[in-house]
C-alpha cells in the first residue's frame, strides 16, 4: 500500500547524508512498495509538486535502471554467486613482471574481492596506511586502465580490529542503479553513488544496531536483491534485540529505511563472515547462509521468515554455501554438532525442507575436513572444496566420495573460480595456481609464487580479464586488446509466480525500525506477502489495516505516528492488523540534550543500544551489605539478577545441555572450574548454600534446589524473590556472561557534536583485577583503565600507537566513585577531546585531566558507555549529556 508523501523530500535521496545522521523521520521518504515501476509511481503522484522532486532525487542518485551486463562481476561470487564465469579466453599464466599483465596498482593492495560493474571496479581498501591519517575506502577504477574514479574515505572507530583486517567486506553492485554498498570495518554501511563516490545514505550499524565488531575483524558482506539491501552480523540491540544473535536487516536500497529484522539463535559463540547467496528451491526464493550459532539458514529475502535451518557445528560458520539447483554445499573447520571431539566437515543439504532439517535433509557430511574459509565451485558434476590448511579435494556432489586431491600450500583464506576450463585461486603465502580438472582430480597448469604479498581475498573475471587481489597490490590480467566472449548465463530457475497463491500469509510494516525525536511524524505503510514470500500488489492495495500504539506518542488511523513531547527517551511500538495477520514496528523517541539517568526506575534506559544484556541496575546499598557480610552472596546477587533480567524469566536454571553450557559458565564465574569444582550436592551446598540463605533473607530469591543426574552432573534453579530496590539504584556492567564483557554501548543518534558527557564511576577488585571503564564522546573513548592505572582518549584500539590516542598515567582505587567528565569541540576541521576524572563529592577540579586533537577527526557520534569487565564488575550512575553550545 503507497502511502502518500507529506511535507518536502529528504536530502538523503539526494545524498546528503546529513539528514540522516540527524535521524529525520522515514515519514519524508517514500516508502515505495515492491515492484513498484517508476512509471507507475509518477502516475500515482500526478499533479504534484512531489513528482518533479522525485525525478531530480532519482536521476541525481543513480542512472535509469538497466539490464545487467552478463561480463559484469557484481557480487564478489559472480553474476551467478558460484565462483562461475561464463567467459572464454581467459589468459592462464601471467606474471607480475608483464606477461599478461595489464595493469598493477601497488596503492590498492587489500583482502577484499573486488566487483566489476558498468565499465568500473570497485573494492574497500585501506586508507593512508602505517600513517596518523589512516582509515578505510570504497575505491573506483576504470576496469580498463586501473585508473582513479574516485574514492570514498572514511575513519575506522571505536574497534579493536587491526589494521591489516581493513577491508575484510566486500562490495556489492546494484546494475539497477548502478549504486554499490559497502561496510566497512566498524560497521559503517553506505550506498554511493558508482559514478561519483558520494554517499547517499548511511548507517553506523554499531551506534544504531548494536552489530559487533571485534579484534578478528569478521565482517559480513551486503546482498543486493530487487529493493533490498541486505546486511547482516551479530547484533546487541534494545528491546527484544538486547540479547546478541546473529540478525539480518533488509534496507529498502534507494532510502535506507529499514523493511525487515531477523534473528538466528540467540547468544552465538562467534562473530561470522559467512556471505548469503540467492537461491530458489522449487520456485520460492531464499537466501542461504552460515550463521554465528554454527547453523546454516535459508531465509525469504523479501520477509527474513526463516524456511529451514541445518546444525552444522557449535561454533560460527564462516565459509560461504554454495546453491546448484535444490542442493546446498558447505564446510566448517569447527566442533561439529554430532560429535563435540571431531573438528570440521563438508556437507550436502536438500534444500527443500522446512524446519530443522539436520536429520531430514541431510544428503551426506564428509567428516575432519576443515573447511572454514573458502567456498566451494561445482564443475562439470565434481565438487571441488578447499580446505583451511590448503588441500584441495575433488568431491562427488551426489555423495560426497573423494575422487581426488591436490596441495596447493599451507593455509587457504580465498575462494576458487572456474573460466573456461581452467580452476583460478591464490594461497595464502601469495602462491598463485592455474588448475586443469583431470579424471582423477586437478593438473596444475600454471604456479606463481608472489614475493612479500599475501593472498585472503579472491580473484574474479570480467570482459576477459582477470582481476586478482593481494596484500601487496591489485593486479589485471589478460590480452590486449582482446575482444571478450561468453556461453550466455543459464536462465534462472523460475520462482513460483504470485498468482498461483493469493492467499496473504505475511504482513510486513514499513519502516521496522525508526529513531525519532519527540514531535516528529513517521508514516507506516504495509505489504502482504504469500507463504512463498511473494508480494501481492492487489491484496494490499485493497487491504484495510488498523493499527494500534503501545507506549507514549500519537497514532492515526492512517498509520500516521506523532512522537510525543514529554515522554522523554521513551519505546513505542506500532501494529498493524490485516485479517489474522499482524505486525509490528519498533520505535525509540530521544530527546534533544540535556539528558540525565540516574536508574532510579530500576531500568537500563530501554532506547540504548547495546546495553541492557550487558548491564544490570542493582541496589548499590544491597550490594554492599552483602559483601560486608558473605563476599560470595554479593556474587550471587549479581550473578542471579542477571539470571533473571536477560532470561525474563523469574525462575533461572543452571544446567550443562547442549552448547549452552550454564552451570559450567555459573562456576567458572565464582572460579570454582577447575580444583575446586563441586563433584557432589554437599560440595556444591558447602560452597553456595551460606549466600542463598542471605539473599532468601533480603528477599531477592524465594527458594533454591539441587539436583543431579545419574552421570553426575550436578544442576541449580532457583525462583527469584519479590524484593524490589529501596536503595540506591546504579547500573552494574557485568562479568556474569562468558561474552560481551567487553562491550560499548550508545545512547542516541549518531548526528550529534560538540557535547560533553559526565557519569560516576566505581571499579571493584577480585584477583587483584580491576576493570575498565569509560564514557563515549562523537565515537571516541575515555577509559579509566585499571590494569595499568592509566588515563587514555582512543578511537581505533589497536592504533594507539599511530592513528590517534594519548594516554596518561592515573592512579585510581577499586570501590571509590569517581565522576568523569569527556568534552568533545569541533574547530576548523579537527576536534579537540578533553577529560578530567575526580573523587565523586569533592569539588570538580578547574584543569582537564587530558587533553588531545584529532585532525583526522570524527565530527559525529552517539554518546555512549565502556566497559571491560572481564575480570571484574564496575557501576555507573548519574549519567549527564548536554550541548557544549551554551
Amino acid at each position: 500500500m503507497f502511502k502518500s508523501v507529506k511535507g518536502k523530500l529528504p536530502s538523503l535521496l539526494w545524498g546528503d547524508t546529513t539528514l540522516l545522521e540527524s535521524s529525520l523521520p522515514a515519514w519524508y521518504s517514500l516508502p515505495v512498495r515492491p515492484c513498484m515501476t517508476f512509471s507507475r509511481l509518477v502516475r500515482g503522484l500526478a499533479g504534484s509538486f512531489a513528482v518533479v522532486l522525485l525525478m531530480q532525487a532519482i536521476a541525481s542518485a543513480a542512472d535509469e535502471p538497466q539490464p545487467p551486463d552478463p561480463l559484469d562481476w557484481p557480487h564478489w561470487r559472480g553474476p551467478e554467486m558460484n565462483g562461475i564465469s561464463r567467459e572464454k579466453g581467459i589468459v592462464g599464466t601471467w606474471s607480475p613482471e608483464g606477461e599478461n599483465l595489464l595493469w598493477k596498482k601497488p596503492e590498492y593492495g587489500t583482502r577484499s574481492t573486488p566487483i566489476v560493474m558498468r565499465g568500473k571496479l570497485y573494492t574497500l581498501c585501506r586508507h593512508n596506511p602505517e600513517t596518523t591519517k589512516e582509515g578505510e575506502k570504497v575505491v573506483c577504477l576504470d576496469a580498463a586502465t586501473g585508473e582513479k574514479v574516485w574514492e570514498n574515505a572514511f575513519n575506522v572507530f571505536l574497534t579493536d580490529a587491526p589494521a591489516e583486517r581493513v577491508g575484510w567486506s566486500c562490495v556489492a553492485g546494484d546494475h539497477e542503479t548502478g549504486n554499490v554498498y559497502a561496510l566497512g570495518l566498524c560497521d559503517y554501511f553506505q550506498c554511493l553513488d558508482g559514478l561519483t563516490g558520494k554517499t547517499l545514505w548511511s548507517h553506523s550499524m554499531s551506534e544504531e544496531y548494536g552489530m559487533i565488531h571485534t579484534y578478528g575483524g569478521r565482517t559480513n558482506m551486503p546482498l543486493v536483491f530487487e529493493d533490498l539491501i541486505i546486511i547482516s552480523g551479530v547484533m546487541t540491540g534494545w528491546g527484544e534485540y538486547a540479547v546478541p544473535a546473529h540478525r539480518y536487516v533488509a534496507f529498502d536500497k534507494a532510502n535506507g529505511q529499514a523493511v525487515w529484522i531477523s534473528s538466528t539463535r540467540l547468544r552465538p559463540l562467534d562473530t561470522t563472515y559467512s556471505s548469503p547467496v540467492l537461491a530458489n528451491f522449487n520456485g520460492q526464493k531464499a537466501i542461504v547462509f552460515g550463521a554465528g550459532d554454527g547453523s546454516i539458514y535459508a531465509m525469504q529475502p523479501r520477509t527474513g521468515k526463516t524456511l529451514w535451518t541445518y546444525d552444522a557445528s557449535l561454533h560460527g560458520i564462516n565459509a560461504s554455501p554454495l546453491v546448484v539447483g535444490n542442493n546446498v554445499f558447505c564446510g566448517h573447520s569447527e566442533e561439529n554438532v554430532f560429535d563435540t571431539t571431531i573438528m570440521g566437515a563438508m556437507f550436502a543439504v536438500d534444500g527443500t525442507g522446512t524446519g530443522n532439517v539436520t536429520s531430514s535433509k541431510q544428503t551426506w557430511l564428509s567428516p575432519t575436513k576443515m573447511v572454514g574459509r573458502a567456498a566451494p565451485i561445482l564443475v562439470n558434476d565434481r565438487l571441488y572444496v578447499i580446505d583451511d590448511s590448503a588441500t584441495m579435494f575433488v568431491l562427488d556432489p551426489a555423495t560426497g566420495k573423494e575422487i581426488g586431491k591436490q596441495k596447493l600450500g599451507r593455509s587457504m583464506f580465498s575462494s576458487p573460480i572456474y573460466a573456461d576450463g581452467k580452476i583460478f585461486v591464490g594461497e595464502a603465502s601469495g602462491m598463485w595456481f592455474a588448475l586443469e580438472p583431470t579424471e582423477t582430480g586437478v593438473k596444475v597448469t600454471h604456479r606463481l609464487q608472489l614475493e612479500d604479498e599475501f593472498i585472503q581475498g579472491s580473484a574474479i573475471i570480467s570482459h576477459g580479464r582477470l582481476y586478482i587481489p593481494t596484500s601487496g597490490a591489485l593486479y589485471c590480467v589478460g590480452q590486449k586488446d582482446q575482444t571478450p566472449s561468453a556461453d550466455p548465463i543459464p536462465t534462472p530457475t523460475a520462482e513460483t509466480p504470485s498468482k498461483a497463491d493469493e492467499v496473504p500469509a505475511q504482513l510486513q510494516v514499513v519502516p521496522v525500525e525508526s529513531l525519532l525525536r519527540p514531535g516528529m511524524k513517521q508514516k507506516f505503510a504495509i505489504r502482504l506477502y504469500n507463504a512463498n514470500g511473494r508480494y501481492l500488489d492487489a491484496a494490499t492495495e485493497a487491504a484495510q489495516s488498523k493499527f494500534e500504539l503501545k507506549g507514549p506518542g500519537k497514532l492515526e488511523d492512517s498509520g500516521s505516528f506523532t512522537a510525543a513531547g514529554d515522554a522523554g527517551h521513551a519505546a513505542s511500538f506500532v501494529t498493524a492488523k490485516v485479517g489474522n495477520l499482524t505486525a509490528t514496528a519498533r520505535i525509540r523517541t530521544v530527546p534533544p540534550l540535556a539528558w540525565n539517568f540516574d536508574f532510579s526506575d530500576g531500568l537500563v534506559p530501554v532506547t540504548w543500544i547495546g546495553s541492557a544484556y550487558r548491564h544490570i541496575v542493582v541496589d548499590e546499598d544491597l550490594h554492599r551489605s552483602l559483601v560486608a557480610q558473605n563476599p560470595r552472596a554479593g556474587q550471587l546477587y549479581l550473578y542471579l539478577t542477571t539470571a533473571f533480567v536477560n532470561g525474563g524469566q523469574p525462575m533461572a536454571k543452571f544446567q550443562d545441555a547442549g552448547p549452552r553450557q550454564a552451570w559450567t559458565d555459573f562456576l567458572r564465574y565464582f572460579g570454582l572450574d577447575a580444583d575446586g569444582k563441586p563433584q557432589s550436592i554437599d560440595d556444591a551446598k558447602k560452597q553456595f548454600d551460606a549466600g542463598m540463605e542471605l539473599l532468601a533473607k533480603e528477599q531477592v530469591i524465594e527458594k533454591w534446589d539441587w539436583s543431579q543426574d545419574a552421570a553426575g552432573t550436578l544442576e541449580l534453579t532457583v525462583a527469584q524473590g519479590p524484593r524490589k530496590i529501596t536503595g540506591n539504584a546504579v547500573m552494574c556492567k557485568i562479568s556474569t556472561i562468558p561474552k560481551g564483557t567487553r562491550s560499548q554501548g550508545w545512547m542516541g543518534p549518531t548526528s550529534l557534536h560538540d557535547y560533553t558527557i559526565q557519569a560516576d564511576l566505581r571499579g571493584t577488585v577480585r584477583s587483584e583485577k580491576l576493570p575498565a571503564m569509560g564514557v563515549v564522546n562523537q565515537r571516541y573513548t575515555l577509559d579509566l583503565i585499571g590494569s595499568t592505572q592509566e588515563l587514555q582518549i582512543r578511537s581505533w584500539t589497536s592504533r594507539l600507537d599511530l592513528r590517534f590516542a594519548k594516554t596518561i598515567p592515573f592512579a585510581w582505587k577499586p570501590e571509590v566513585w569517581y565522576t568523569m567528565k569527556f568534552q568533545s569541540e569541533n574547530k576548523e576541521g579537527a576536534v579537540t577531546l578533553r577529560g578530567k576524572v575526580w573523587p565523586r563529592g569533592e569539588t570538580e577540579p578547574p584543569e582537564w585531566s587530558i587533553e588531545a586533537a584529532d585532525e583526522t577527526p570524527n565530527l559525529i557520534g552517539s554518546p555512549g558507555l565502556f566497559g571491560n569487565a572481564t575480570d571484574t564488575e564496575s557501576f555507573i550512575d548519574n549519567i549527564q549529556v548536554t550541548s557544549n553550545v551554551k
